[in-house]
C-alpha cells in the first residue's frame, strides 16, 4: 500500500475543502468514515488515493434526532449504535435489524451507516483487481465466470449486487439522503440515489467525487407501521446477503389488513431492488400465509439468472414470504 496523507477536518466544510485542495494539487482523494471498506480496498490495491479525508472528527454526524415529521440519522453513526438505538428499534425495526446483521461485532463498532450504504461491490473480480467495468475495463467477467452470488435482476452490462444491508431498509422506509458537497447540501430520494450499471457502469450511486453522504432522513413512523428485514447468508453469520428482503407495511385499524406496503430486495440486483407488483399483491388485503406466499411468487417474476445463480430464485420467493409473515406477525413457517 502506497504512502497516503491523512486529513482530519473538524467539520464538513473542512472535509470538502481538503478534498478540493488535493485535486488542486493534482492528487486523488477519498472520504472515510469508519474506513472498513476503503482501507480494505487500499490494502488490496484496488484504489490508491493520495489523500484520505477522515470524517470521524466531524462533530454531530452520529446523532439521531426526531420531530413530528421525521427522524434524521447522521451518516457517521456506527452500525452498532444504530442497531441498538431505542427510537430506531421501536419506529424503524427493519433498519435496526439490517444494521445488526452486518459483518462482525468488531466491524459494526466502527463501520458507519453512510459507509454501509456507499460501500463498493464485493464481486471477487473487482476486489481482486481484474480489469472489469468497475476497475476501468470494458467487460464484466462474471457473465461467463463465477457468478454464483451475482445479480438476477437489473444486471447488464455489470452484474454486481449491491452489498448494503441498510440500503434496502432505507428504501423501504422511503428515506431521503442528505448529500453534502462544494455547492452545499442537497436532498436525494433513496429511490433516486442508486445507479444501475446500464446508466453508469462505473458507479453505484449519484455521489460525485467531491460529495459525501452526510445523513439520512426518514418520514415519521406511525404506530400502525410494521417492518422487518430478513437475510439469507451462505454461512451462519458475518457475511453479505445471498438474498435479503426489507418489508414495511402500514396496517388498517384491525391490524390484520395491509393498507400499504413496500418490499425491497437485497443481494439480487446492482441496486436495492423494489418490487411494486409484490406490494400491489399485499395492498388492501387481509394478511394470511397464503397472501405471503403469493407476494413471494410475484416478487420473483422477471428474474434473469446467470449460469450459476438460479438457486436464488426459489430462495428469494421463500424469503419474501417469510418477511411478510414476520412483519405481519403471523404464525411462522420454515424456509
Amino acid at each position: 500500500m502506497k504512502a497516503v496523507t491523512n486529513a482530519l477536518p473538524k467539520d464538513l466544510k473542512g472535509a470538502i475543502a481538503a478534498a478540493a485542495q488535493a485535486r488542486a494539487n493534482g492528487q486523488s482523494s477519498a472520504f472515510a468514515g469508519g474506513g472498513s471498506d476503503i482501507l480494505g480496498q487500499m490494502k488490496d490495491r484496488v484504489v490508491s488515493p493520495d489523500v484520505l479525508v477522515y470524517l470521524k472528527s466531524v462533530k454531530g454526524l452520529d446523532a439521531v434526532t426526531s420531530d413530528a415529521k421525521q427522524t434524521t440519522i447522521g451518516g457517521l453513526i456506527t452500525l452498532d449504535a444504530l442497531a441498538h438505538h431505542q427510537a430506531v428499534r421501536s419506529r424503524y425495526a427493519a433498519l435496526a435489524m439490517a444494521a445488526e446483521t452486518v459483518a462482525t461485532p468488531q466491524i459494526r463498532n466502527v463501520a458507519t451507516l453512510a459507509g454501509n450504504v456507499c460501500q463498493r461491490p464485493w464481486c471477487w473480480y473487482y476486489r481482486n483487481g481484474f480489469p472489469c467495468l468497475k476497475n476501468g475495463g470494458n467487460r464484466c467477467f462474471s457473465i461467463d465466470g463465477e457468478n454464483q452470488y451475482h445479480a438476477i435482476f437489473g444486471g447488464g452490462p455489470s452484474y454486481i449486487v449491491h452489498p448494503s444491508d441498510t440500503a434496502p431498509a432505507l428504501m423501504a422506509f422511503d428515506a431521503s439522503f442528505r448529500v453534502t458537497g462544494p455547492a452545499g447540501e442537497r436532498s436525494v430520494a433513496a429511490s433516486e440515489f442508486f445507479v444501475l450499471p446500464k446508466d453508469d457502469a462505473k458507479r453505484e450511486n449519484v455521489l460525485k467525487d467531491d460529495e459525501v453522504l452526510s445523513g439520512v432522513v426518514l418520514p415519521s413512523a406511525t404506530s400502525n407501521i410494521r417492518s422487518t428485514y430478513f437475510k439469507v447468508m451462505d454461512r451462519e453469520a458475518w457475511t453479505h446477503a445471498i438474498v435479503s428482503v426489507a418489508v414495511v407495511m402500514t396496517m388498517e385499524g384491525d391490524n390484520q389488513t395491509c393498507r400499504d406496503a413496500r418490499v425491497v430486495l437485497g443481494g439480487v440486483a446492482p441496486i436495492p431492488w423494489r418490487v411494486p407488483e409484490a406490494e400491489k399483491a399485499l395492498k388492501g388485503q387481509r394478511l394470511t400465509r397464503e397472501l405471503a406466499a403469493k407476494a413471494g411468487a410475484v416478487a420473483i417474476q422477471g428474474a434473469r439468472p446467470l449460469a450459476k445463480n438460479a438457486y436464488k430464485i426459489p430462495m428469494l420467493e421463500n424469503a419474501v414470504a417469510r418477511a411478510v409473515i414476520d412483519a405481519g406477525q403471523l404464525p411462522p413457517i420454515s424456509v
